[in-house]
């Protein structure tokens, strides 16, 4: 009997000690309504709103105003993980409930998840502004209305980002060599659109769909999209893929849209994965371009005063050309942070011209 009770008892711990324990954050907030029911959807939307206040900072609720309303307030329900009614009173035709409400907080919810999400955009990426052109093309003809673009587009305003330029913006160029030129890699072509437009990032690619077969009367349509992230002041590829998609319909024009939706849809996904990953790296790649450097020696002091400011990991002499070099450094803070730091260095007196997402120009003083 005591051998089964310790059996029982390792057991029941080990349980325990597997299952993830739910974390909560216990909040008591009013609701009103003119029915209890929607006096509690209220007081469950300030609960949610109350914890979302002390986990994300301010800056990041007001510029994401609109996704916080849409996708946490709106959803309040499935944040909640219980609430208990402490008191309950009508007035003047009102019903007023106040209620003990626990929010989900569990590192692995849906609304950490999307908290993280507006952290990430705003903190790690510094909300970013973002250009998507895909070209696509049913049998080589082109298409006028890509799907699989507004596929992506549509992904990414879903995850949080604010910033996406406007498709018919940059309709023109859609189908010129341009694009062409930058999706086989022609980095000055990519850094000269994405300065034309002040974009941070530029997603670009093309897409294509084909007929596949028929049958009883229906079509159906194949679709292939490739596409890269390419980060704009630097011209790097973040990211780069193909996806497929398949769609079914009477109509062969609109199967093959059904098709590069999906075909979009999965890439908006990735997309915004990849983005993800990149803004969760502390250590972000910025570009110091510095302009009337008059020796080498220069250089060499720029680079050693680099090297000494907290938060730098590593320092690249890109090139050195008529006066002007470019460095790249790998650095934990923002932009503006350096440029600070960039003004102090007691080797070198530098004079800050622009910041950027990810990039800064100075003038050499003397």
């Amino acid at each position: 009997m005591k051998r089964l009770t310790l059996i029982v008892t390792i057991s029941l711990i080990t349980l325990l000690l597997c299952t993830p324990l739910a974390l909560a954050r216990e909040v008591t907030v009013q609701g009103y309504g003119l029915t209890r029911e929607e006096a509690i959807n209220d007081a469950l939307r300030n609960a949610v709103e109350q914890a979302v206040g002390t986990l994300v900072d301010s800056q990041t609720l007001v510029q994401n105003a609109e996704v916080v309303k849409d996708e946490i307030y709106t959803k309040s329900r499935g944040f909640v993980q219980d609430w208990t009614i402490v008191n309950e009173q009508r007035n003047a035709g009102q019903t007023i409930v106040t209620a003990r409400v626990q929010v989900d907080t569990n590192p692995n919810s849906r609304l950490m998840g999307q908290l993280q999400r507006l952290k990430l955009i705003e903190q790690g990426l510094r909300d970013p502004r973002i250009g998507v052109i895909i070209p696509e093309y049913h049998l080589s003809a082109p298409i006028p209305d890509p799907a699989g673009e507004t596929a992506i587009i549509k992904k990414l305003i879903e995850a949080g980002f604010s910033r996406l330029v406007d498709a018919r913006q940059i309709q023109n160029i859609r189908y010129t060599n341009t694009v062409k030129s930058i999706m086989q890699g022609s980095r000055e072509d990519a850094l000269s659109f994405a300065s034309s437009q002040g974009l941070d990032y530029l997603i670009v690619g093309e897409a294509f769909s084909t007929r596949n077969s028929s049958l009883y009367g229906l079509v159906s349509c194949g679709a292939r999209l490739e596409a890269k992230i390419i980060k704009a002041d630097t011209g790097e590829v973040i990211a780069t893929n193909g996806l497929y998609g398949t769609g079914v319909h009477s109509s062969e024009f609109i199967a093959a849209k059904l098709a590069l939706n999906e075909a979009g849809e999965k890439m908006g996904d990735y997309m915004v994965q990849q983005l993800m990953a990149f803004a969760s790296n502390p250590e972000k790649g910025l570009q110091l371009v510095v302009r009337g450097i008059t020796s080498y020696s220069k250089i060499s002091i720029l680079e050693n005063e680099l090297k000494q400011i907290r938060g730098v990991k590593n320092v690249y002499v890109r090139s050195y050309n008529g006066g002007i070099v470019t460095v790249d450094i790998n650095y934990t803070y923002a932009p503006k942070t350096l440029a600070n730091e960039l003004e102090k260095l007691s080797g070198i007196n530098l004079s800050i011209t622009d910041i950027t997402n990810s990039g800064i120009q100075s003038v050499m003083k003397y």
